[in-house]
């Protein structure tokens, strides 16, 4: 059977509602077999403490590692728990443990303030928890760090803590029934079963949501890098034979590289052939429309730099080209812009203006072309286009830049009245 992958684009409530099962696959009903009827030995007068303490340590120590497979991309649980050497593992059962013993005796101790000293610490818990998946111990346990992966997460994070409060409440609540109701030995059977049983749940969830949200925690999920390194290898592949086929069929070439372009995200070296190969045939409208689609790719993987290359390399074919989408002409305004490419940079910031007015982001693409101009020591040209953007814009808050512009401009020697 094949490696099933999760889909990181699933919202994260479906997550929550579909992780209940997650503990039901692989290896993991065994484990927490395994580990419940360990636990199950601290019935009997004897080491009760050290047995309870062993059977959580394994429990904490499996949940982790189904944390970070979760975060990885996988779809199903993993055969082992902890490998050799692995200290994140280690050091984050002893968090869970003393976080947990923490927030038991600050109430006891402190009464009132010692609970919301307890809420504040299951609050945090979760996100060390995650950031020891990715980031290590030390970076792990900084402050900053939990405040920055709660900060990112938001209202996500809050639903994972709303879900940690509510699992740890139902393991309460089985055993509050188990001790009153039911009989003592199968009753803590049952609870220890639970408890493991939401632990394993409640990490699946973190990794989840880090595999959710792994482009802005700064994660590259291991089955997306294997993933790509396959596909990388079928690709090299496919190049090889559409240069191959190319000698003798150039338009048969093309169809084996359209397919696998329609099939999603494909490397650059397949793009340029592609673009090559209908430059070779005249196919120029075809040109433009792959432009288009890939330069609206590469900017939404931020690409922005590679996305103007194909800008002007469509523009050697249309002088007048222009990404079709507010959404992507203004990124790359803006990276051509700081990136010294100032004549490009003005013909998509002019482009942007003239073609999305009424566009939110129009006065600020304006004021970039005004500024443009300046640069380019051309006062006219930037003192004309300021008075219209004064004259289109006049609430907009871009007006007060716009009169020290026209200001200085008008007492440049180059500029028209």
């Amino acid at each position: 059977m094949g490696v099933i992958l999760a889909d990181p684009d699933t919202p994260f409530t479906e997550r929550i509602r579909t992780g209940f099962r997650y503990p039901l696959h692989g290896s993991a009903p065994v484990t927490v077999l395994a580990i419940t009827l360990f636990e199950a030995i601290a019935f009997f007068p004897g080491a009760r403490l050290i047995i309870t303490a062993i059977g959580w340590i394994a429990i904490y120590a499996y949940a982790f590692a189904c944390l970070r497979r979760s975060a990885d991309g996988y779809a199903e649980p993993p055969e082992l728990a902890l490998e050799p050497g692995d200290r994140a593992g280690l050091a984050l059962v002893l968090v869970q443990l003393t976080g947990t013993a923490l927030g038991v005796l600050a109430t006891l101790w402190l009464g009132i303030p010692g609970f919301l000293v307890a809420i504040a610490l299951a609050f945090v818990l979760p996100a060390i928890t995650m950031s020891m998946a990715f980031d290590g111990v030390l970076t792990a346990l900084n402050p900053l760090t939990w405040f920055a992966i709660i900060g990112r997460l938001g209202g996500q994070y809050v639903a994972l803590f709303a879900v940690v409060v509510v699992t740890s409440l139902l393991q309460s609540g089985a055993q509050a029934a188990m001790d009153d109701h039911g009989p003592r030995f199968f009753g803590m059977l049952a609870y220890f079963a639970v408890a493991n049983y939401l632990t394993i749940y409640n990490f699946h969830l973190m990794g989840a949501l880090i595999h959710h949200r792994h482009a802005d925690l700064g994660y590259r999920p291991e089955a997306e890098a294997l993933h790509h390194a396959l596909h990388t290898d079928d690709d090299a592949l496919l190049l090889r034979q559409v240069n191959h086929l190319a000698v003798d069929d150039i338009q048969a070439a093309t169809g084996l590289l359209t397919e696998r372009l329609r099939d999603g995200l494909a490397p650059a070296p397949l793009h340029q052939r592609y673009r090559e190969l209908l430059r070779a045939q005249g196919r120029t409208a075809e040109l433009l429309v792959h432009a288009q689609i890939w330069i609206a790719a590469l900017v939404v993987q931020r690409e922005t730099r590679r996305a103007l290359g194909v800008v002007s390399d469509a523009m050697q074919v249309d002088p007048s080209f222009l990404p079709d989408a507010p959404d992507t002409c203004g990124p790359l305004a803006d990276t051509a812009a700081h990136g010294g490419m100032a004549r490009l940079a003005l013909h998509l910031a002019t482009g942007y203006l003239r073609t999305w007015p009424h566009d939110a982001g129009a006065p600020h693409y304006g004021l970039l072309a005004v500024r443009t101009w300046i640069g380019l020591g051309e006062p006219a040209r930037a003192a004309e286009l300021a008075r219209a953007l004064r004259r289109d814009y006049a609430d907009h808050p871009i007006i007060n830049d716009l009169e020290t512009m026209l200001h200085l401009l008008d007492q440049s020697p180059g500029a028209a009245s």
